[in-house]
């Protein structure tokens, strides 16, 4: 398969792991925890319903495949695949639980083992009827319509997204707050892939996860798609700066429509944290070992 069947691939993965968890919504059972996935969170019969579409799908499509995905780990299906899908069902599974519509599902191939590798992303909103989408070196696109960052480079009136997560404890809001005080506009929607998929698309100015605890599984496909849209990106890994393509793996993310406003949020997250960038990543290292 060349990338562009790649994206047909996955965009249709996605839209049928869309039903299977819009389908829980209806049966009433999407909010049900049925235990702990690989990824270490809490499952949802939304997430294992999505999951199992998208995977179905895919190996119906592909044949021989590795997957990382959320719910059921790293696995790989025939003797050597070539390609590699990293899978979140849902991201964003606390707003999906609560009938928030800032959910999606995301699928990114990639053909070697970082985050560089990967060759093509979807990101899928159903409820908000946004497909984001993007070929490694093709550019990105929203429900079909090619996509680029804004030119924003001051902070002054900046939307910015900042990650944040119970883990985190105080420190986004913190770094929200000093955002704020210095004339940006702090916003957190409680999904990364969207977050970072609203920043391609114009939508967003910058996004920001600091915290050593973003997962791969969770930006990877939006990664890509902030790139071909022109986003300027810093992600360090802790297991590769590159970012391994591993559900162990950690990370800390930027990224911005410009590399002067990018530049000016680590400098902010620098004078009101007094954390550097490196630090967060060292003090996650630790955690993990």
């Amino acid at each position: 398969m060349d990338y562009a069947e790649l994206l047909d691939v996955i965009r249709e993965a996605a839209k049928k792991g869309a039903e299977s968890a819009l389908e829980a919504i209806r049966f009433g059972t999407a909010g049900d925890i049925l235990g702990r996935g690989m990824g270490g969170d809490y499952s949802l019969a939304g997430d294992v319903a999505s999951e199992k579409a998208v995977i179905e799908y895919l190996r119906a499509r592909v044949g021989e495949l590795r997957v990382v995905s959320e719910e059921s780990g790293e696995r790989s299906f025939g003797s050597a695949p070539r390609y590699t899908f990293i899978i979140d069902p849902i991201d964003g599974s606390r707003n999906y639980k609560r009938g928030l519509p800032f959910f999606a599902i995301s699928i990114a191939v990639a053909e070697g083992e970082t985050l560089d590798d990967i060759v093509a992303g979807a990101v899928y909103a159903p409820l908000l009827n946004m497909e984001f989408t993007a070929i490694r070196g093709m550019g990105a696109w929203l429900n079909g319509r090619k996509i680029r960052v804004t030119s924003q480079e001051d902070l002054a009136n900046a939307l910015v997204f900042v990650g944040a997560t119970p883990k985190a404890l105080f420190l986004p809001q913190a770094y929200a707050l000093a955002i704020t005080i210095r004339g940006g506009i702090a916003r957190s929607l409680g999904s990364a892939s969207l977050e970072l998929s609203f920043v391609a698309s114009g939508g967003a100015d910058a996004y920001i996860d600091y915290w050593g605890i973003m997962r791969v599984i969770d930006i990877a496909a939006a990664l890509l798609i902030a790139r071909e849209a022109g986003a300027w990106v810093k992600v360090r890994g802790w297991l590769d700066r590159r970012g391994a393509i591993s559900l162990r793996e950690r990370l800390t993310i930027l990224a911005a429509s410009t590399e002067k406003l990018g530049l000016r949020l680590e400098e902010v997250f620098r004078e009101a944290l007094n954390i550097e960038f490196e630090e967060m990543l060292g003090g996650r290292r630790d955690t993990l070992r």
